[in-house]
């Protein structure tokens, strides 16, 4: 599952490739700013994550 969200100042992604890890990507006129993997302790808390934090 892929959430994007886009702002006058760069682009978020977040992807949840399933189990307990969270990719996200932040770019800046099509330059890589940062890229992180948030890890979770269950399946639960990864996906309640991804479901209830709004992308900006």
């Amino acid at each position: 599952m892929t959430r994007q969200a886009d702002t006058p100042d760069y682009s978020e992604t977040l992807e949840y490739h399933g189990g307990t890890m969270i990719e996200r990507t932040r770019r800046h006129r099509g330059g890589l700013i940062r890229r992180e993997w948030l890890i979770f302790d269950s399946l639960e808390e990864a996906d309640a994550f991804f479901n209830e934090t709004a992308v900006a």
